[in-house]
């Protein structure tokens, strides 16, 4: 079965990615009781964040993508524009094993130690300097500020 391509603009994407990102730092930066209850939701944002991320790279660049959740796919898809893509493989795979388990409903423990892979790979691929390139261009063209 055909996907259909994904029809957001690089900037539509980045928005929400953006907000993705801002959500889990507010959610990361509270205490909850029990400790893990917004593991899950802060997950989940960092998926949806390097997914949209992912695509609008690739948007970017004059390609299109099908809809998917599936992160390993974007990152192949990213690579065949530009090699270093390889650089973030294993965030990419380890962040793309939680998807189906917080999107569909599985209940999975997230335990403290995954949290700090999740968010130290998050802030890898962030920091990865295609994605850095869109996003503070993006940030300067919207005039957006983290304070």
């Amino acid at each position: 079965m055909d996907k259909s391509p994904v029809t957001e603009t690089s900037d539509e994407l980045l928005i929400n990615a953006e907000r993705d990102i801002a959500s889990l730092r507010v959610l990361h930066s509270k205490k909850y009781y029990p400790e893990d209850f917004m593991h899950a939701p802060i997950c989940f944002h960092a998926t949806m964040a390097v997914e949209k991320l992912l695509k609008s790279y690739i948007i970017i660049n004059g390609k299109s993508i099908e809809k998917t959740h599936d992160l390993n796919y974007l990152r192949e898809s990213a690579k065949k524009i530009d090699a270093s893509f390889d650089g973030i493989k294993s965030d990419c795979a380890f962040l793309n094993d939680f998807v189906p388990k917080i999107k569909y409903g599985e209940e999975i423990p997230i335990t403290k130690q995954d949290m700090k892979i999740i968010i130290k790979s998050l802030d890898n691929i962030c920091n990865f300097p295609p994605i850095k390139a869109i996003r503070d261009s993006f940030h300067q063209k919207y005039k957006i500020q983290i304070i």
